[in-house]
Protein backbone atom coordinates (compact mmCIF):
# COMPACT_ATOMS: atom_id res chain seq x y z
CA UNK A 1 0.00 0.00 0.00
CA UNK A 2 0.98 3.94 -0.59
CA UNK A 3 1.95 4.51 2.64
CA UNK A 4 2.00 2.04 5.39
CA UNK A 5 6.11 0.90 5.15
CA UNK A 6 6.99 5.03 5.35
CA UNK A 7 5.75 4.61 9.02
CA UNK A 8 6.02 2.10 12.37
CA UNK A 9 5.32 4.12 15.02
CA UNK A 10 4.40 8.25 16.14
CA UNK A 11 6.21 10.53 18.97
CA UNK A 12 6.97 14.14 19.90
CA UNK A 13 9.14 17.65 19.64
CA UNK A 14 11.30 20.05 21.77
CA UNK A 15 14.30 22.04 21.40
CA UNK A 16 17.48 21.24 22.67
CA UNK A 17 19.66 22.87 25.39
CA UNK A 18 23.81 22.57 24.74
CA UNK A 19 24.58 19.16 26.36
CA UNK A 20 27.28 18.93 29.50
CA UNK A 21 30.35 16.89 28.78
CA UNK A 22 30.27 13.77 28.58
CA UNK A 23 31.78 11.18 31.54
CA UNK A 24 33.88 8.49 30.78
CA UNK A 25 32.50 5.37 30.25
CA UNK A 26 30.47 3.72 32.98
CA UNK A 27 31.02 7.00 35.25
CA UNK A 28 28.04 9.63 35.21
CA UNK A 29 29.69 13.12 33.49
CA UNK A 30 26.94 16.29 33.24
CA UNK A 31 24.75 14.65 31.30
CA UNK A 32 24.23 11.32 33.05
CA UNK A 33 23.45 13.47 36.18
CA UNK A 34 20.96 15.62 34.54
CA UNK A 35 19.45 11.86 33.61
CA UNK A 36 19.96 10.94 37.01
CA UNK A 37 18.54 13.99 39.14
CA UNK A 38 15.88 15.78 36.25
CA UNK A 39 14.92 12.41 34.59
CA UNK A 40 16.02 13.71 31.15
CA UNK A 41 19.36 15.13 29.03
CA UNK A 42 21.87 14.78 26.45
CA UNK A 43 24.59 12.34 26.46
CA UNK A 44 27.60 12.68 23.75
CA UNK A 45 29.09 9.34 22.50
CA UNK A 46 31.81 8.90 20.08
CA UNK A 47 31.54 8.56 16.34
CA UNK A 48 31.37 4.89 15.06
CA UNK A 49 34.98 5.53 13.32
CA UNK A 50 37.79 7.31 13.97
CA UNK A 51 37.05 11.11 12.52
CA UNK A 52 33.64 10.53 12.81
CA UNK A 53 31.68 13.48 14.47
CA UNK A 54 30.39 13.03 17.50
CA UNK A 55 26.24 12.93 18.47
CA UNK A 56 24.27 14.10 21.25
CA UNK A 57 21.32 11.44 22.43
CA UNK A 58 18.83 12.14 23.99
CA UNK A 59 17.59 10.63 26.74
CA UNK A 60 14.20 10.49 28.75
CA UNK A 61 13.96 8.78 32.66
CA UNK A 62 11.12 7.58 34.37
CA UNK A 63 10.41 5.23 37.52
CA UNK A 64 13.40 4.37 40.00
CA UNK A 65 12.71 0.60 40.75
CA UNK A 66 14.82 -2.54 40.89
CA UNK A 67 13.67 -3.63 36.79
CA UNK A 68 15.02 -1.73 33.76
CA UNK A 69 13.45 -1.53 31.05
CA UNK A 70 14.44 0.24 27.46
CA UNK A 71 11.85 1.47 25.14
CA UNK A 72 12.95 1.76 21.72
CA UNK A 73 10.92 3.85 19.47
CA UNK A 74 9.43 3.25 16.03
CA UNK A 75 10.21 4.84 12.12
CA UNK A 76 8.89 8.43 11.87
CA UNK A 77 9.15 9.22 15.83
CA UNK A 78 11.58 9.86 18.79
CA UNK A 79 11.82 8.79 22.24
CA UNK A 80 8.92 11.35 22.77
CA UNK A 81 6.55 8.43 21.54
CA UNK A 82 6.81 7.03 24.78
CA UNK A 83 5.41 10.16 26.67
CA UNK A 84 2.27 8.89 27.54
CA UNK A 85 3.90 5.42 28.54
CA UNK A 86 6.68 7.12 30.86
CA UNK A 87 3.33 9.06 32.14
CA UNK A 88 2.20 6.03 33.11
CA UNK A 89 4.86 4.76 35.16
CA UNK A 90 5.24 8.20 37.01
CA UNK A 91 1.44 7.93 37.95
CA UNK A 92 0.97 4.49 39.55
CA UNK A 93 3.01 3.77 42.44
CA UNK A 94 3.59 0.13 42.39
CA UNK A 95 5.03 0.55 38.48
CA UNK A 96 6.97 3.55 39.45
CA UNK A 97 8.86 1.53 42.34
CA UNK A 98 8.97 -1.37 40.23
CA UNK A 99 10.71 -0.55 37.42
CA UNK A 100 13.18 2.49 36.03
CA UNK A 101 12.48 3.17 32.36
CA UNK A 102 14.36 4.90 29.55
CA UNK A 103 13.43 5.92 26.27
CA UNK A 104 16.05 7.48 23.50
CA UNK A 105 15.83 9.83 20.85
CA UNK A 106 17.54 7.94 17.77
CA UNK A 107 20.19 9.93 16.10
CA UNK A 108 18.53 12.25 13.96
CA UNK A 109 15.38 12.65 15.92
CA UNK A 110 13.49 14.76 18.48
CA UNK A 111 16.57 16.25 20.50
CA UNK A 112 19.33 14.26 19.27
CA UNK A 113 21.76 15.52 16.55
CA UNK A 114 22.35 14.12 13.72
CA UNK A 115 25.70 14.62 12.35
CA UNK A 116 26.44 11.71 10.22
CA UNK A 117 23.77 9.56 8.22
CA UNK A 118 23.06 5.72 9.95
CA UNK A 119 24.32 2.69 7.28
CA UNK A 120 22.37 0.18 9.01
CA UNK A 121 19.79 -0.14 11.99
CA UNK A 122 23.28 -1.56 13.81
CA UNK A 123 24.21 1.97 14.10
CA UNK A 124 21.38 3.06 16.20
CA UNK A 125 21.70 0.23 18.20
CA UNK A 126 25.49 0.91 18.61
CA UNK A 127 24.75 4.98 19.53
CA UNK A 128 22.00 3.08 22.29
CA UNK A 129 25.08 0.85 23.83
CA UNK A 130 27.26 3.63 24.03
CA UNK A 131 24.75 6.06 25.78
CA UNK A 132 24.12 3.09 28.48
CA UNK A 133 27.30 2.42 29.40
CA UNK A 134 27.57 6.10 29.92
CA UNK A 135 24.64 5.99 32.41
CA UNK A 136 26.71 5.00 35.53
CA UNK A 137 24.17 3.09 37.33
CA UNK A 138 22.72 1.11 34.01
CA UNK A 139 22.43 -2.17 34.67
CA UNK A 140 24.99 -4.95 33.01
CA UNK A 141 22.78 -7.54 32.62
CA UNK A 142 18.59 -8.30 33.63
CA UNK A 143 17.34 -5.43 31.12
CA UNK A 144 13.86 -5.81 29.18
CA UNK A 145 14.18 -4.13 25.34
CA UNK A 146 10.47 -2.88 24.22
CA UNK A 147 10.63 -2.40 20.27
CA UNK A 148 8.41 -0.56 18.87
CA UNK A 149 7.57 -1.15 15.12
CA UNK A 150 11.03 0.03 13.58
CA UNK A 151 12.29 -0.09 16.93
CA UNK A 152 11.92 -3.86 17.20
CA UNK A 153 14.69 -4.47 14.43
CA UNK A 154 16.94 -1.91 16.53
CA UNK A 155 16.15 -3.95 19.77
CA UNK A 156 17.37 -6.92 18.13
CA UNK A 157 20.45 -5.07 16.81
CA UNK A 158 21.17 -4.55 20.10
CA UNK A 159 21.07 -7.79 21.65
CA UNK A 160 23.43 -8.84 18.94
CA UNK A 161 25.79 -6.38 20.07
CA UNK A 162 25.85 -7.04 23.80
CA UNK A 163 23.63 -10.17 24.53
CA UNK A 164 24.50 -10.50 27.92
CA UNK A 165 23.11 -7.22 29.09
CA UNK A 166 19.17 -8.29 28.43
CA UNK A 167 17.02 -10.67 29.70
CA UNK A 168 14.03 -10.05 27.48
CA UNK A 169 12.67 -8.22 24.36
CA UNK A 170 9.43 -7.01 23.68
CA UNK A 171 7.61 -6.39 20.26
CA UNK A 172 4.79 -3.72 19.93
CA UNK A 173 4.05 -4.13 16.00
CA UNK A 174 7.41 -4.38 15.68
CA UNK A 175 8.71 -5.56 11.58
CA UNK A 176 9.95 -8.83 12.65
CA UNK A 177 13.21 -10.69 12.31
CA UNK A 178 13.19 -10.32 8.51
CA UNK A 179 12.38 -6.72 8.31
CA UNK A 180 9.51 -4.71 6.01
CA UNK A 181 9.23 -4.51 2.61
CA UNK A 182 9.30 -1.01 0.84
CA UNK A 183 7.08 -1.61 -2.41
CA UNK A 184 5.64 0.63 -4.92
CA UNK A 185 2.03 1.22 -6.52
CA UNK A 186 0.47 2.79 -9.20
CA UNK A 187 0.48 5.78 -7.66
CA UNK A 188 4.35 6.33 -6.68
CA UNK A 189 5.61 4.56 -9.66
CA UNK A 190 8.38 6.73 -12.19
CA UNK A 191 12.02 7.69 -12.26
CA UNK A 192 14.27 8.31 -9.19
CA UNK A 193 16.88 11.45 -8.69
CA UNK A 194 19.26 8.42 -10.12
CA UNK A 195 17.82 8.09 -13.37
CA UNK A 196 16.12 4.23 -12.17
CA UNK A 197 12.38 3.75 -13.43
CA UNK A 198 9.95 2.32 -10.74
CA UNK A 199 6.82 0.11 -11.67
CA UNK A 200 3.41 -0.95 -9.50
CA UNK A 201 4.54 -3.91 -7.93
CA UNK A 202 8.26 -2.96 -7.42
CA UNK A 203 10.45 -3.70 -4.67
CA UNK A 204 13.33 -1.20 -3.57
CA UNK A 205 16.55 -2.80 -5.01
CA UNK A 206 19.67 -4.04 -2.39
CA UNK A 207 22.10 -4.53 -4.58
CA UNK A 208 23.70 -0.67 -4.08
CA UNK A 209 22.52 1.12 -0.79
CA UNK A 210 22.78 4.37 -3.27
CA UNK A 211 20.39 3.14 -5.48
CA UNK A 212 18.48 1.80 -2.83
CA UNK A 213 18.34 4.82 -1.04
CA UNK A 214 17.54 6.77 -3.97
CA UNK A 215 14.22 4.48 -4.77
CA UNK A 216 13.20 4.57 -1.29
CA UNK A 217 13.70 8.28 -1.25
CA UNK A 218 11.74 8.42 -4.70
CA UNK A 219 8.67 5.98 -3.41
CA UNK A 220 8.58 8.54 -0.02
CA UNK A 221 8.17 11.87 -2.05
CA UNK A 222 4.94 12.39 -1.47
CA UNK A 223 5.72 11.97 2.26
CA UNK A 224 9.46 14.34 2.52
CA UNK A 225 10.34 17.99 2.32
CA UNK A 226 7.69 20.16 1.61
CA UNK A 227 4.98 17.38 1.44
CA UNK A 228 5.69 16.65 5.25
CA UNK A 229 2.77 19.44 6.37
CA UNK A 230 0.80 18.93 9.63
CA UNK A 231 -2.06 18.26 7.34
CA UNK A 232 -0.31 15.73 5.35
CA UNK A 233 1.25 14.02 8.51
CA UNK A 234 -2.45 14.13 10.03
CA UNK A 235 -4.24 12.30 7.50
CA UNK A 236 -1.55 9.90 6.92
CA UNK A 237 -1.67 8.81 10.32
CA UNK A 238 -5.79 8.97 10.92
CA UNK A 239 -5.63 6.45 7.83
CA UNK A 240 -2.89 4.11 8.58
CA UNK A 241 -1.45 4.56 12.50
CA UNK A 242 -4.57 5.31 14.10
CA UNK A 243 -7.29 3.29 12.26
CA UNK A 244 -8.86 1.79 14.83
CA UNK A 245 -9.23 4.31 17.74
CA UNK A 246 -10.49 6.62 15.46
CA UNK A 247 -12.82 4.37 13.66
CA UNK A 248 -11.54 5.31 10.58
CA UNK A 249 -14.13 4.88 6.59
CA UNK A 250 -11.61 4.06 4.26
CA UNK A 251 -14.53 4.66 1.86
CA UNK A 252 -13.83 8.25 2.23
CA UNK A 253 -10.26 8.28 3.02
CA UNK A 254 -8.40 11.60 3.27
CA UNK A 255 -11.40 13.67 3.80
CA UNK A 256 -12.45 14.96 7.05
CA UNK A 257 -16.04 12.40 7.04
CA UNK A 258 -13.44 9.62 7.07
CA UNK A 259 -12.52 10.37 11.01
CA UNK A 260 -16.10 8.54 12.43
CA UNK A 261 -14.79 8.53 16.07
CA UNK A 262 -12.81 11.50 16.90
CA UNK A 263 -12.03 11.77 20.53
CA UNK A 264 -8.30 10.22 19.89
CA UNK A 265 -7.46 13.65 18.59
CA UNK A 266 -8.26 15.67 21.60
CA UNK A 267 -5.68 13.53 23.71
CA UNK A 268 -1.80 15.49 23.78
CA UNK A 269 -0.52 11.70 22.48
CA UNK A 270 -2.12 12.55 19.75
CA UNK A 271 -1.20 16.16 18.89
CA UNK A 272 2.55 15.18 19.94
CA UNK A 273 2.93 12.13 17.36
CA UNK A 274 1.82 13.89 14.92
CA UNK A 275 4.49 17.10 16.08
CA UNK A 276 7.30 14.50 16.67
CA UNK A 277 7.23 13.56 12.69
CA UNK A 278 8.98 16.87 12.05
CA UNK A 279 11.65 16.42 14.06
CA UNK A 280 13.13 13.41 11.89
CA UNK A 281 15.91 13.99 10.08
CA UNK A 282 16.85 9.69 9.61
CA UNK A 283 14.55 9.46 6.92
CA UNK A 284 14.86 7.56 4.13
CA UNK A 285 17.78 5.60 5.67
CA UNK A 286 15.97 4.61 8.01
CA UNK A 287 13.50 2.96 6.27
CA UNK A 288 15.32 1.35 3.52
CA UNK A 289 17.83 -0.24 6.43
CA UNK A 290 14.38 -1.89 7.84
CA UNK A 291 13.92 -3.15 4.07
CA UNK A 292 16.90 -4.35 4.05
CA UNK A 293 16.96 -6.12 7.42
CA UNK A 294 17.01 -9.52 7.67
CA UNK A 295 18.92 -11.48 10.77
CA UNK A 296 16.99 -14.65 10.13
CA UNK A 297 19.00 -17.42 8.20
CA UNK A 298 16.62 -17.11 5.29
CA UNK A 299 16.73 -15.08 2.36
CA UNK A 300 13.22 -12.93 1.71
CA UNK A 301 12.73 -13.40 -2.47
CA UNK A 302 10.27 -11.07 -3.97
CA UNK A 303 7.83 -13.45 -5.81
CA UNK A 304 8.36 -12.16 -8.99
CA UNK A 305 10.57 -10.28 -10.43
CA UNK A 306 10.56 -6.14 -10.96
CA UNK A 307 9.40 -4.52 -14.39
CA UNK A 308 13.38 -4.47 -15.20
CA UNK A 309 13.56 -8.09 -14.89
CA UNK A 310 15.73 -7.57 -11.71
CA UNK A 311 14.84 -9.94 -8.87
CA UNK A 312 15.19 -8.89 -5.95
CA UNK A 313 16.14 -10.87 -2.44
CA UNK A 314 16.85 -9.68 0.83
CA UNK A 315 19.61 -11.48 2.34
CA UNK A 316 19.03 -13.29 5.71
CA UNK A 317 22.48 -12.84 7.48
CA UNK A 318 21.88 -15.15 10.68
CA UNK A 319 23.07 -13.20 12.80
CA UNK A 320 20.50 -14.19 15.45
CA UNK A 321 22.62 -17.62 16.15
CA UNK A 322 21.48 -18.88 18.94
CA UNK A 323 21.80 -15.70 20.97
CA UNK A 324 18.34 -15.73 22.53
CA UNK A 325 19.32 -18.66 24.49
CA UNK A 326 17.34 -18.53 27.85
CA UNK A 327 15.77 -15.12 26.87
CA UNK A 328 12.31 -14.64 26.66
CA UNK A 329 10.39 -12.94 24.40
CA UNK A 330 6.79 -11.14 23.85
CA UNK A 331 5.75 -10.42 20.29
CA UNK A 332 2.42 -8.29 20.40
CA UNK A 333 0.36 -6.79 17.43
CA UNK A 334 -3.31 -5.79 16.78
CA UNK A 335 -4.36 -8.07 13.78
CA UNK A 336 -4.92 -6.66 10.81
CA UNK A 337 -8.53 -6.85 9.19
CA UNK A 338 -7.61 -4.81 5.36
CA UNK A 339 -11.25 -5.89 4.47
CA UNK A 340 -12.64 -3.72 7.17
CA UNK A 341 -9.51 -1.41 7.17
CA UNK A 342 -9.05 -2.29 11.11
CA UNK A 343 -6.26 -2.95 13.29
CA UNK A 344 -2.71 -2.79 12.32
CA UNK A 345 -2.64 -1.66 8.56
CA UNK A 346 1.54 -1.23 8.57
CA UNK A 347 2.38 -4.75 9.92
CA UNK A 348 0.68 -7.78 8.70
CA UNK A 349 0.18 -11.07 10.76
CA UNK A 350 2.53 -12.60 9.24
CA UNK A 351 5.47 -10.55 10.09
CA UNK A 352 4.65 -11.66 13.41
CA UNK A 353 4.12 -15.54 12.96
CA UNK A 354 7.50 -15.32 11.04
CA UNK A 355 9.50 -13.74 13.82
CA UNK A 356 7.81 -16.17 16.56
CA UNK A 357 9.40 -19.29 14.54
CA UNK A 358 13.17 -17.38 14.00
CA UNK A 359 13.08 -16.19 17.46
CA UNK A 360 12.23 -19.93 18.76
CA UNK A 361 15.27 -21.12 16.41
CA UNK A 362 17.50 -18.07 18.28
CA UNK A 363 16.67 -19.92 20.98
CA UNK A 364 14.07 -17.52 23.27
CA UNK A 365 10.74 -18.79 24.80
CA UNK A 366 8.29 -16.89 22.52
CA UNK A 367 4.87 -15.44 23.22
CA UNK A 368 2.68 -14.00 21.07
CA UNK A 369 -0.51 -12.18 21.55
CA UNK A 370 -2.93 -10.69 19.19
CA UNK A 371 -5.43 -8.27 19.96
CA UNK A 372 -8.53 -8.83 17.49
CA UNK A 373 -9.37 -5.94 15.67
CA UNK A 374 -12.06 -3.60 15.70
CA UNK A 375 -11.16 -2.25 19.39
CA UNK A 376 -9.54 0.44 18.95
CA UNK A 377 -5.90 -0.92 18.88
CA UNK A 378 -4.09 -0.13 15.94
CA UNK A 379 -0.67 0.12 14.63
CA UNK A 380 -0.30 3.20 17.19
CA UNK A 381 -1.61 1.45 20.50
CA UNK A 382 1.74 2.46 22.60
CA UNK A 383 0.34 5.69 21.85
CA UNK A 384 -3.37 5.20 22.04
CA UNK A 385 -3.36 3.23 24.58
CA UNK A 386 -0.31 3.60 27.04
CA UNK A 387 -1.54 2.37 30.66
CA UNK A 388 -3.07 -0.95 28.70
CA UNK A 389 0.40 -1.43 26.75
CA UNK A 390 2.33 -1.16 30.15
CA UNK A 391 0.03 -3.51 31.96
CA UNK A 392 0.52 -6.04 29.12
CA UNK A 393 4.54 -5.37 30.09
CA UNK A 394 4.54 -5.51 33.40
CA UNK A 395 2.63 -9.27 33.08
CA UNK A 396 4.74 -10.27 31.02
CA UNK A 397 7.92 -9.44 32.71
CA UNK A 398 6.10 -10.82 35.68
CA UNK A 399 6.05 -14.46 33.83
CA UNK A 400 2.42 -14.26 33.90
CA UNK A 401 0.63 -13.68 29.92
CA UNK A 402 -2.32 -15.83 29.10
CA UNK A 403 -5.60 -15.15 27.66
CA UNK A 404 -6.98 -14.07 30.76
CA UNK A 405 -3.99 -11.89 31.70
CA UNK A 406 -3.68 -10.38 28.09
CA UNK A 407 -6.99 -9.07 28.00
CA UNK A 408 -7.51 -8.03 31.34
CA UNK A 409 -4.26 -5.80 30.84
CA UNK A 410 -5.55 -4.77 27.64
CA UNK A 411 -8.96 -3.77 29.33
CA UNK A 412 -10.99 -6.62 28.25
CA UNK A 413 -9.88 -6.58 24.50
CA UNK A 414 -10.10 -10.22 22.94
CA UNK A 415 -6.94 -11.43 22.09
CA UNK A 416 -5.63 -14.50 21.01
CA UNK A 417 -2.30 -15.45 22.79
CA UNK A 418 0.44 -18.17 21.23
CA UNK A 419 2.43 -19.44 24.05
CA UNK A 420 5.97 -21.12 23.09
CA UNK A 421 5.09 -24.36 22.38
CA UNK A 422 2.79 -23.87 19.77
CA UNK A 423 3.41 -24.60 16.37
CA UNK A 424 0.81 -24.43 13.82
CA UNK A 425 0.42 -20.52 13.96
CA UNK A 426 3.89 -20.01 13.17
CA UNK A 427 5.73 -20.01 10.38
CA UNK A 428 8.70 -20.18 8.73
CA UNK A 429 7.44 -19.33 5.01
CA UNK A 430 7.86 -15.47 5.16
CA UNK A 431 4.64 -13.85 3.11
CA UNK A 432 4.56 -10.39 4.10
CA UNK A 433 4.25 -7.29 2.27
Amino acid sequence: MTLATCLAGCGGTGDQGPPGPPGPAGVPGASGDAIATIGEGAIVIDGAAAGDPKESIYVRKAGHGPKVIVLIPGNNTSGATFDGIMGVIRSVDALNHAYTVYAFDYRGSGRSSYNRKITSLKDFAVDFDKVMNKIGDFPASGVTLVGYSMGFGVALEMIIANPGRYANVVSLAGIGTRGIRVGFNAGQAGTDAAGHTWANGDWVTVASDAAGLAGTAFQQRSWQGEQRTYANVQATWDAVVYNDVLKYDIGKAFTPAAVTDPTFRASPNYGASLLDGFTIQYMPESLYYAHKFNVSPVNVVKPAPNADVSVVTIAGDGRLGTLLGGKRAMLVKASTDLAAWRGDQVIYDNYTATSKYDLKRAGANVTAVMINPNQGFDHGFPVARPLETLRLIDAFIRGDVSVPTAANALGGAGVAVYPDGETAWETDTFTGF
